[in-house]
């Protein structure tokens, strides 16, 4: 009897990007069941942090002692949030007591960044219509939810929440958030194992919305990294802006890049070696990819000369043509310098063509142009037949991976036919799934590509044979005596 099981799929690729490598950071969330006490933690990577804009109740409570320390109580982020000595804590409730007095027309909240960062990393107590499934109690239970970092960006991207959409309409919250164009500081809300070292963060750009939530125009401040100054962009003009301009913007989305004056020192330091060039014996190659990440990365991580490497540590035949590209040539002293601080590797004093990964490449081309040709001499035939008996149904989403790889687009052959998507069950056997993404094939190219890739299963459409009529039954009979009496 026919199962319908998706069978075991090739190795998913891993993918890198510039984007990925900028922008990318990672969120450790947890929920904690409060019953049971068990935790269940998941790892998000993220691009952005969509943080709230916090309104007067719930400043209120970021700042409220008992809020303080129910944070500290849920492990959450808050713990080093609160402000530090007694001169800060009158400040703040000085401050505090004057917005209070104030007409909020007149002054509004105050609120800060880092008051909506808190907002976003404070617990979220799940209870009532939000309670939380527990995975050991195998029932609702009331929870805690809370978040840290467990790695931040180079780049790090915020955009607060200044639009709310209900039902029928949409409002711009105009809240004036105030941020700092330098030594942001994100060290509360980074989980305690992480590994990360710098978490400061310098003002790079700032983008701001003109007008209500259903019309407006968006503007941009840059700073420049060439001189330090501000300006102003506002489609095809440029300006030059000073800080408090930046600084009372209504801003939209913030973007901060990681401050490290230790990664700057170490940078010219290299730069110093490079400049006097002593004489080396051996000369090394490092990843030009890498090499950009030290010149303007904070944190560049450890060197990735496998970029431009194969597994057997030669060069990929398909990198070979434009190796001079990935690489850069670095004498000894300086490779020692980047090695002992960075780590990594592999160390690479002399480049080849890899041998193995050679024969390999001639060895899948004659297998591509095989399959290729089988199956277009295959389904000539297929096509050439005026009333086939049968046809063979296949994966349209299998048959363009296949595809993809014998016309060379894709360099790994697909895993095993997988026609489980297309297929339900009927009286033990497998049948087409109505309106599904599918092909129609010969049994000959079938047993071809199931020989090569097994998978499965066979689904099998039988063109119903049209009824003979009475009369042109009689008349083919009364043709064939005629026929055979000739």
């Amino acid at each position: 009897v026919p199962t319908i099981s998706s069978p075991k799929r090739k190795k998913r690729k891993k993918y890198r990007s510039v984007i990925s490598d900028i922008f990318d950071g990672t969120i450790i969330s947890s929920v904690q069941c409060l019953t049971c006490d068990r935790l269940s933690v998941t790892l998000e990577t993220f691009q952005d942090l969509s943080l709230p804009i916090p309104g007067k109740e719930d400043l209120a409570k970021l700042h409220s002692a008992s809020h303080q320390t129910s944070l500290v109580k849920a492990g959450s982020c808050g713990e080093a949030y609160a402000p530090q000595g007694w001169i800060a804590f009158f400040m703040e409730y000085f401050k505090r007591f004057v917005v209070s007095c104030v007409p909020s027309w007149f002054w509004g909240p105050v609120v800060t960044l880092q008051d909506c960062l808190a907002a976003f990393f404070a617990r979220d107590e799940l209870k009532g219509d939000n309670m939380y499934s527990c995975g050991r109690c195998k029932k609702l239970r009331n929870g805690v939810k809370f978040c840290k970092v467990q790695k931040f960006p180079e780049i790090l991207c915020i955009h607060l929440k200044r639009f709310r959409h209900e039902l029928m309409f949409s409002t711009k919250i105009g809240t004036h958030v105030s941020f700092p164009l330098e030594g942001l500081d994100l060290q509360p809300f980074l989980a305690k194992d992480s590994p990360a070292q710098i978490v400061t963060y310098d003002l790079l750009s700032v983008i701001c919305h003109h007008g209500t939530a259903s019309s407006g125009h968006y503007i941009a401040y840059c700073r420049n990294n060439l001189n330090n100054l501000w300006y102003e962009f506002d489609d095809q003009s440029v300006t030059e802006v000073s800080e408090s301009t930046v600084q009372n913007a209504e801003a939209y989305v913030l973007f901060y890049r990681k401050s490290s004056e230790e990664a700057q020192r170490e940078r010219r330091r290299i730069s110093g070696l490079l400049n006097m060039m002593e004489p080396s014996l051996l000369q090394f190659y490092v990843s030009r990819q890498w090499l950009n990440k030290f010149k303007t990365f904070a944190e560049p991580g450890p060197i990735s000369n496998n970029d431009f490497l194969c597994i057997h540590g030669g060069v990929p035949p398909h990198k070979a043509n434009f190796i001079e590209d990935l690489v850069v040539m670095l004498p000894q002293n300086i490779w020692d310098n980047l090695y002992s601080r960075y780590g990594g590797g592999p160390a690479v004093n002399h480049l080849y063509v890899c041998h193995t990964c050679q024969i390999e490449s001639e060895r899948i081309e004659k297998r591509r142009k095989n399959e290729l040709e089988m199956f277009i001499r295959l389904n000539r035939a297929f096509q050439e037949e005026e009333s086939p008996s049968t046809f063979y149904c296949i994966s349209m989403q299998w048959f363009r991976e296949w595809e993809g790889f014998v016309k060379g687009k894709d360099s790994d052959p697909p895993g095993p036919i997988d026609n489980a998507k297309i297929a339900v069950t009927k009286c033990g056997n497998a049948v087409l799934k109505q309106g599904a993404d599918s092909g129609q094939i010969s049994e000959e190219t079938w047993n071809f590509l199931q020989s090569i890739y097994g998978g499965g299963p066979e689904i099998i459409l039988r063109p119903p044979v049209p009824p003979v009529e009475p009369d042109i039954l009689q008349t083919e009979e009364k043709i064939e005596l005629e026929t055979h009496g000739l």
